[in-house]
């Protein structure tokens, strides 16, 4: 409804005559009478302020999925980390027990999985340069607590009227740390 229309067109004229074609008037619907003026300037006000709360919340939104996703991708960095660290005690355990094989292998064993058990392997530790300490001695224990672990090996003549020299011994074939670690590549292709 117009103000023309609420006052009739008679009375209509009257105001306009007081009030002047400057100063237009707006009814709103509680009833006051402001300025279309400044209505016009709130209403404006209003939609630029809700346009800016719109855009506000459409960045939050965004901002809302880039955090949900920056989670994952955390938690994923996180179990990645995690699986690193596993992978590398792994990998320093398995160093450990092939060292520990190694040198049980050149200690003359029957057969070095025999020997395993028999080690204590939380006092045996494998530096970064590859040496092994605590091992030795378990070896040397072994050897005069379990002889038979052991390939026996032939004590040497002096070369004196009892000794009789050294006996003749077959020289060891294809016994060597390299054909040990080329077993032991074929044994684990066999498992793959």
């Amino acid at each position: 409804m117009t103000l023309k229309e609420l006052l009739g067109e008679e009375l209509y004229k009257q105001v306009m005559e007081k009030a002047g074609d400057k100063h237009k008037i707006a009814i709103v619907s509680d009833g006051n009478w402001i300025p279309k003026d400044k209505f016009d300037a709130m209403n404006e006000e209003k939609k630029e302020y809700k346009g800016q709360i719109d855009a506000l919340n459409k960045k939050l939104g965004e901002l809302q999925t880039k955090l949900k996703d920056n989670e994952a991708v955390t938690k994923e960095i996180d179990d990645l980390k995690h699986q690193i660290k596993d992978k590398e005690a792994e990998l320093t355990k398995t160093r450990k027990l092939n060292a520990i094989k190694l040198a049980v292998f050149k200690a003359g064993p029957n057969d070095v999985a025999d020997i395993l058990p028999h080690l204590k392997q939380d006092s045996i530790t494998l530096a970064d340069d590859g040496t092994i300490t605590g091992l030795e001695e378990q070896i040397k224990a072994l050897k005069e607590s379990k002889p038979y672990l052991f390939k026996e090996t032939d004590p040497e003549g002096t070369g004196g009227s009892k000794g009789g020299g050294a006996k003749d011994k077959k020289p060891a074939t294809g016994k060597s740390a390299t054909d040990f670690i080329n077993a032991i590549r074929e044994v684990q292709a066999k498992r793959n």
